[in-house]
């Protein structure tokens, strides 16, 4: 039976592989998914009968997501950042019910907060990321090799978000990026004279861990809610001034959501704390900045992600909470429909976009080419694109291998996904098709099941851009003649050269022989490569900082 108590219901749970850090609602037309990842490297798609439809594994933790359609075909793409640095974008491939990679950029430090909107007012999607670099990235659109503009701080840039705010002195709302660090500065920036301009900066004295925008006094106009490390809730109005301060005991306050998830019209603030505590925050009054605590419920260990969604069933909000503890519940207020709506104007009047600079029929957006997001897709890629499979398969082939046998073996080696952590390996709980009845819903060991990648073409023909690794060997490997010479060794040494290239420098031997071995080779060929390349002079290992195998360039 679900849990209950005098202000939630439990509706479902959902055990997770790992913790969880991050999780959004991805909505297509009328359907509403679930995109959450954590510390197993690893994004998931789930569709609200709790089955896991597709993953795509990264190189580090899934950090921070967020949910926005870009490319305008009515389905959102998911903005990504990963604790390796990468900043991805993933698209929802419609009627296939997968996720394809089709941006990634890659800084050196962790990726910490990440939010995409119209923030020039062009009519086109910038996409924002912030990071332990101290620096916040903006890319003018999807298909940027490189950020626009790069904001430089004195700290980790911990938080980042876009929405409307209403400045005095301006008769129309600003669309405003606010921006804070780690120590506790929090900027209000706009986009004014072709550039970013900072409106105002104030110092909160704590890091900030979140920030998000909404009208919580109810009065019409969009307020600032900041989470700090010094376990306080602050609301602020757009000239940053404090118009309420709530001290939180118990833990630091790590993940926002704002929301009504009680039917009264005015929007609540659903908080996850560092001691795990879910905490929601409302105001019954309007034109007020007393909000008060509502009620409170808790887990065994920190709550990372807070968010909500619409029961298309009941029509009535559920909120989604979870992390360390390996789960994603899902509760509805049990007060929904009984409260007395307020009557809260709306004072956000935004005039319309201008015309876009660039303007791009759907369907050339929904064709952009798919990219790894993984060191091993990266590999393989290159596999591909310098035709080193077409010389393995001859070798393969001379041995007496028939090029089935290659296809099957090198299909396993592309969709094969075990996450190592801790050198323990864990596959993906999938929910079974049998739910209990409004019940704790808990996977059986049948039905744990490890999921597939595979690079896909987003829509229409297939193209040679968007040929996979298998059509690409398929293709090649037709035109094969047992006669032709081995080049294997040649093809190692392409792929350590651009594995050196793309990492410029690894801090051990082991490390790259350990990358390299999950293509087939064996581990002794590839250390002795790796010794013969160097007394070549290919390669050099630097032992002064930063320590560690690097291509010689000085050739």
């Amino acid at each position: 039976m679900p849990e209950k108590d005098k202000n939630f219901d439990l509706n479902w749970m959902f055990e997770c592989p790992d913790a969880i850090l991050t999780c959004s609602v991805l909505h297509c037309g009328d359907q509403s998914y679930f995109v959450f990842g954590g510390h197993d490297k690893t994004l998931y798609l789930m569709d609200q009968e709790l089955t896991i439809l597709d993953s795509i594994t990264f190189d580090g933790w899934c950090r921070c997501s967020y949910p926005i359609d870009i490319t305008g075909d009515g389905c959102d793409e998911i903005l990504v950042g990963a604790g390796d640095g990468n900043f991805l974008v993933v698209k929802f491939v419609k009627g296939l019910n997968k996720l394809a990679g089709i941006m990634n950029y890659k800084i050196t430090k962790k990726v910490l907060c990440v939010t995409a909107g119209d923030f020039t007012r062009d009519g086109n999607i910038e996409l924002i990321l912030g990071s332990e670099d101290k620096t916040l990235k903006i890319f003018e659109n999807i298909e940027a090799k490189e950020p626009k503009f790069t904001l430089y701080y004195d700290s980790w840039v911990t938080a980042c978000a876009l929405g409307y705010l209403k400045l005095s002195e301006n008769n129309s709302p600003i669309f405003g990026l606010l921006v804070g660090t780690k120590n506790g500065d929090l900027q209000l920036v706009q986009f004014e004279n072709n550039q970013p301009d900072i409106i105002w900066q104030k110092s909160i004295g704590a890091q900030i861990n979140v920030v998000a925008i909404g009208d919580v006094t109810n009065d019409g106009y969009h307020e600032i809610v900041i989470g700090t490390d010094d376990s306080k809730l602050t609301i602020l109005n757009s000239e940053g001034e404090a118009l309420n301060s709530i001290e939180i005991e118990e833990g630091r306050p790590i993940s926002i959501k704002l929301d009504d998830i009680d039917g009264d019209n005015a929007k609540e603030i659903l908080v996850g704390c560092a001691d795990g505590s879910l905490r929601i925050y409302h105001n019954p009054k309007l034109n007020s900045s007393d909000i008060e605590l509502k009620w409170k419920t808790s887990t065994s260990s920190s709550i990372k992600i807070v968010s909500s969604m619409k029961d298309p069933e009941k029509g009535l909000a559920s909120i989604l909470y979870g992390g360390y503890d390996r789960s994603i519940r899902c509760i509805s207020d049990c007060e929904w429909g009984e409260k007395p709506t307020l009557d809260i104007p709306y004072n956000i009047i935004v005039s319309e976009k201008q015309p876009k600079e660039k303007e791009k029929p759907v369907e050339e957006l929904i064709k952009l080419e798919t990219v790894p997001t993984n060191i091993r897709e990266y590999i393989l890629k290159i596999l591909i694109d310098k035709r080193i499979i077409e010389g393995i398969a001859n070798d393969l082939v001379k041995r007496g291998y028939v090029k089935e046998k290659v296809v099957e073996e090198f299909e396993k080696m592309l969709t094969q996904k075990s996450v190592n952590i801790e050198q323990k390996e864990f596959l993906i709980w999938d929910i079974p098709k049998e739910k209990v009845d409004k019940g704790l819903v808990v996977p059986s060991k049948e039905d744990i099941k490890s999921k597939k990648i595979t690079p896909i073409v987003i829509e229409g023909d297939i193209e040679e851009k968007g040929t996979t690794l298998i059509d690409a060997l398929k293709k090649e490997t037709e035109g094969i003649k047992s006669s032709q010479s081995s080049i294997k060794n040649e093809n190692l040494r392409y792929i350590i050269i651009d594995y050196l290239e793309r990492n410029n420098i690894v801090a051990t031997k082991g490390k790259i022989v350990d990358d390299i071995i999950i293509l087939g080779y064996d581990k002794k060929t590839v250390s002795d490569l790796i010794e013969v390349m160097k007394e070549e002079g290919k390669i050099l290992y630097s032992r002064s900082e930063p320590k560690g195998w690097m291509l010689n360039t000085g050739e």
